[in-house]
């Protein structure tokens, strides 16, 4: 999915979480290590007990002062707070949270620190939301800040695409989406004028086939038998292209996945470029491209698609579980929700955190929720910043796009 905000570079998102990974494990190792200790003479506070009410009713949080240490991350500062600063965190019904959760745990048992918390998540009942809550207020939380004491920073979303496709080229499933060919190699920029990725013919490296001559005769019948999925709508190719993942639902009712696996090495050109140099539309967006698409000729359409040279790759996978999205950067699938991608030099990967910004879809009302950082990505960088992860489909997508709102952050870890 791409710079990990709506708009990004194509299929960067999957392409930049193998380093972040390492960094985040890292950085996962080094806050619990080292940053959670006790003031020294100050005698460690009490769990607070919370009474029990209603199965419905949240236990209120106890406001004790907190007893951790700041910890000084790399990109900022992690605050110990009272639950009491978190707004509205007892009201939040927890759905989906055992799950997210229970996804979690195995990175985060790569921390010793973690292990006997994931152990009493692996006992509770996905429906004992009064367990799950009294277990979550048995973690310290951290207030996100940046070195200069920002406490507040941008909130953009994302989500997964669903496409509709068939497994065999028939009507109307005319469009193919590719796996990584076997015979790309690389190839040095220079010789290639640009271009990265090569093919060879003869003792010659050529060029990797750009989007328009996969479309000629000569590129067809060498990308044969390449063809993952063929779906109904070409800007769709463009779509999961640029987010780097994507779901794709077959005509019997299943679905697969697919995730980035590479691309054919010639740069990426906005379309928007060509509306520019044609005078066709000024500063269009995906919305009103598709829209100019569905009005015009399939010859001028293909025209402005065969401006972008460039060609996204993709491995597939069956899809399991439809209730959840591709994998993050924690190895985690990613639930509607209650995933956010983070800077793992912020917030270690995989913990519960606490998200708070305005709604996009209705400005006054704040968005307030149990959330995990399950992901990364390269435009989600600093100390108080997320990537919300919307869901699957397009009203996802549309409610992703109008995601640009300032929010607060904070991190739950185990106490010292």
């Amino acid at each position: 999915m791409m710079s990990r905000s709506f708009a990004a570079e194509p299929g960067r998102r999957a392409a930049l979480r193998a380093g972040a990974v390492r960094a985040g494990v890292a950085a996962l190792v080094s806050v619990l290590s080292t940053g959670c200790a006790t003031q020294p003479g100050q005698p460690a506070a009490p769990a607070p007990t919370p009474a029990v009410g209603p199965a419905a009713a949240a236990p209120a949080p106890a406001a004790a002062a907190p007893v951790a240490r700041p910890i000084e991350t790399e990109a900022g500062r992690l605050v110990p707070v009272a639950w009491s600063e978190l707004p509205d965190v007892e009201v939040d019904p927890l759905d989906d949270v055992h799950k997210s959760f229970r996804l979690s745990c195995p990175y985060l048992n790569r921390t010793p620190q973690w292990r006997s918390v994931c152990a009493e998540v692996g006992r509770l009942q996905p429906g004992d939301a009064v367990g799950l809550r009294k277990l979550l207020q048995g973690l310290q939380p951290y207030r996100l800040e940046s070195k200069q004491g920002e406490t507040s920073g941008p909130v953009t979303g994302y989500y997964e695409p669903v496409l509709r496709g068939s497994r065999t080229a028939r009507n109307p499933y005319f469009f193919p989406l590719y796996s990584r060919p076997v015979d790309l190699v690389p190839l040095d920029a220079k010789a290639g004028k640009g271009v990265t990725r090569g093919r060879r013919q003869g003792s010659q490296v050529l060029p990797y086939w750009s989007r328009a001559q996969m479309a000629a005769p000569e590129g067809q019948r060498s990308m044969s038998g390449r063809e993952i999925v063929w779906v109904d709508d070409p800007m769709d190719v463009i779509l999961i292209e640029v987010q780097g993942s994507g779901r794709v639902a077959l005509p019997d009712g299943s679905a697969i996945r697919l995730s980035y696996a590479d691309h054919n090495g010639h740069p990426y050109r906005p379309l928007s470029n060509w509306f520019k140099e044609t005078g066709e539309l000024a500063s269009p967006g995906m919305l009103q491209i598709r829209q100019w698409a569905r009005r015009n000729p399939a010859a001028r359409v293909q025209e402005m698609l065969h401006s972008n040279p460039q060609v996204v790759f993709f491995r597939w996978e069956s899809v399991a579980d439809v209730t959840v999205g591709p994998r993050g950067a924690a190895g985690a699938p990613l639930v509607p929700m209650r995933s956010v991608a983070v800077d793992p030099k912020a917030v270690p990967l995989g913990t519960p955190m606490y998200i708070e910004f305005p709604s996009p879809l209705s400005p006054s009302v704040m968005n307030r929720r149990v959330v995990f950082g399950h992901d990364t990505g390269g435009a989600i960088k600093g100390p108080v910043r997320a990537d919300f992860f919307w869901g699957f489909g397009a009203h996802a997508g549309e409610v992703a796009a109008k995601t640009r709102q300032n929010g607060r952050l904070w991190v739950f870890l185990p106490k010292p």
